[in-house]
């Protein structure tokens, strides 16, 4: 035992201090119990991530089990996809109007890539096939590894490159035999174009970055219908990596065909024969046949068109080839519009067959805000004494002026039963081409179709901040001003006159039941009317389109001019024949052209619409009747 000594105070032992400590010490702390709340939260961390890690093995060992094995074989073996053809997509009568050349692609295994470190070489080699570093790394960061061990990194190579490749040595880069599709021109606009799946797409359809799907049109539309099941090959290797063997895992399944209505010999016919009408500054136009009996679309051209191998350079030239001016096009449709405001004037009681407008070439309206300056509404050329027949044939402004907007203060320009002082006004003009579908989708199966723009009123204020005037009523019953069409839209209105009143779908599909989309056959006497006025533009001598009277058979239709600046104007034909439609003996056809940036519809769309008729007739209807 230690002391201490202290001379003024006790001694103190060593224990005592010890033992005074301690007991100290055990009287500040006392025991307690943890909290049962400790105890819950540490269970339920626990089971959360045994959850976590059980949905992960379930994941990965189910779910995914097969890729990863896939996966880890391929870590040792090498499984190549290969991309199932796409079907064919045909016209009527069964001849391929796309085809499926065979290629030499480049691909790359980022996982050997790595493994033999061969970025530099290989960067180094595909420079020489137009691929850049940048390229290169850009396709590396989209690479996902969840979809593929493979990377596209270039679609069709050369079969020198492809020797260069093979004898390179190279593990992580190699050659596949593979399709491209082929579309001609003429056919771009009703096929599309096919490409790589966007990483959305991937993600949504479970694509991988070798996939080929549609990107417009019928190739878009139909693409699950279009694209086959991709099958694998596996070439065994050994621990070392030296081939032994290969297998196939399963053969590719080509996608199934599609048929469709168009006629491929009309279809080229049309291409080429609208395109000779086309002038190298403007280069646009459009070329549509339909059967208004059903809605058949036998030809859909619009023009420029584009080669499916060029994508690239459409994209970069001006004239917009991609654009398809056919059902994504909007043009005022000029006075091919009149045989409808003609059906709406007569339904409603605005003009009888028998009356008459006197077009002087001219027409003034009191300027309010200037009466010694009155506005003038002209006639493209006097025409004297019109009814709706040949106010249609000779295709009148005056006539259609009157009958849409009245002719205030000028009842000396009417013959009939009233003074014409009111017409059918905006709201009657705009019910009417809503009933024969201008103002909306024709629901036809092809990509991006634009809806119709019908003027009002509300339309006219809240755009540009002014009233309506009557001289926009005037302009809209010509198809001027604000009013706006696709030529599909047009072509089905025009057919429905000549079928008595049903609005076809058009349809592109071969074997669809016909589907209507309106029917206003208690219009039939108005709607006869019509289309006396529009087979008078044709027979008599006084008509537009006079030239289809040289047909061996009986053609009704209207031409059209409409201004888009003052120095262009769009050329349009919409008429249908042979009339009667309904015979044992030939298919009744409905026939479009739009010639962009023209002189008018009489000089450049109707000889266009005459030689596709007497295409027509020697090529499917004589004949027809020849085999007969």
């Amino acid at each position: 035992m230690v002391h201490i000594k202290n001379p003024k105070k006790r001694e103190i032992s060593f224990d005592e201090v010890t033992a005074n400590v301690l007991g100290h010490r055990s009287m500040s702390y006392r025991e307690r119990p943890l909290s049962s709340f400790i105890f819950f939260i540490t269970v339920a961390i626990f089971i959360f991530f045994a959850i976590i890690v059980l949905l992960r093995i379930i994941y990965l060992g189910g779910i995914k089990g097969e890729f990863y094995r896939a996966r880890a074989s391929s870590n040792v073996n090498r499984i190549t996809t290969i991309i199932a053809d796409r079907g064919f997509i045909t016209d009527r009568y069964g001849k391929n109007i796309v085809a499926n050349i065979p290629i030499l692609s480049l691909r790359l295994r980022p996982a050997e890539l790595v493994k033999h470190e061969e970025e530099s070489a290989v960067k180094s080699m595909i420079a020489n096939f137009g691929i850049t570093e940048k390229d290169f790394n850009k396709i590396l960061a989209e690479y996902n590894l969840e979809k593929s061990d493979e990377i596209v990194l270039k679609r069709e190579v050369s079969k020198a490159d492809a020797i260069v490749v093979e004898g390179s040595g190279l593990k992580s880069i190699y050659i596949v035999k593979n399709t491209k599709r082929a579309v001609t021109p003429e056919f771009s606009h009703v096929v599309g174009h096919v490409g790589f799946p966007t990483r959305s797409a991937m993600r949504e359809r479970g694509l991988s970055s070798l996939d080929v799907v549609g990107k417009t049109n019928l190739e878009a539309i139909f693409d699950e219908t279009l694209r086959g099941i991709n099958g694998r090959t596996v070439a065994y290797r050994d621990v070392r990596g030296n081939p032994f063997g290969a297998e196939t895992f399963s053969e590719p399944r080509s996608g199934d065909n599609l048929t469709t209505t168009i006629d491929a010999e009309l279809q080229r016919f049309f291409y080429e024969r609208l395109n000779q009408a086309l002038n190298e500054d403007n280069p646009g136009g459009v070329g549509i046949v339909i059967n208004p009996l059903n809605g058949e679309v036998l030809s859909l051209v619009s023009l420029p068109g584009f080669a499916s191998t060029d994508i690239a350079e459409a994209l970069n030239n001006r004239a917009r080839p991609l654009f398809n001016r056919a059902v994504s096009g909007l043009y005022s449709p000029g006075s091919t519009i009149k045989p409808i405001v003609a059906v709406a004037a007569l339904k409603e009681g605005i003009i009888r067959d028998n009356e008459e407008v006197l077009s002087v070439g001219y027409l003034e309206i009191p300027n309010r805000y200037n009466p010694d300056n009155p506005a003038r509404f002209v006639d493209w050329r006097p025409h004297g004494w019109v009814d709706v027949y040949s106010a249609i044939a000779r295709s009148s402004n005056i006539f259609f002026y009157a009958i849409s907007g009245g002719l205030p203060h000028n009842a000396h320009l009417f013959r009939g039963r009233s003074n014409m002082s009111f017409g059918l006004g905006i709201a009657r003009l705009r019910q009417y081409y809503d009933i024969f579908g201008l103002g909306k989708r024709t629901g036809i199966t092809l990509s991006s179709e634009s809806i119709g723009i019908l003027p009002s009123p509300e339309d006219k204020k809240r755009r540009t901040g002014d009233d309506w005037m009557l001289g926009d009523t005037y302009n809209t019953s010509i198809g001027q001003g604000y009013m706006l069409v696709t030529p599909i839209s047009l072509i089905n209105s025009i057919a429905a006159i000549f079928n008595g009143g049903i609005l076809y779908k058009p349809n592109l599909i071969l074997g669809n039941e016909p589907e209507k989309l309106s029917e206003f056959t208690h219009l039939a006497d108005e709607l006869s009317k019509s289309k006396e006025g529009m087979k008078d533009a044709v027979r008599k001598p006084y008509g537009t389109a006079t030239m289809l009277n040289r047909l061996p058979f009986e053609v009704g239709g209207k031409t059209g001019s409409a201004q888009v600046t003052r120095t262009q104007t769009n050329a349009f034909f919409a008429g249908c024949g042979p009339i009667p439609l309904q015979s044992e003996n030939y298919t009744p056809i409905c026939v479009l052209v739009v010639v962009e940036h023209a002189v008018a519809g009489a000089l450049n769309a109707v000889p266009v619409a005459y030689d596709v008729f007497r295409w027509y007739y020697d090529n499917r209807i004589n004949i027809n009747n020849e085999n007969e």
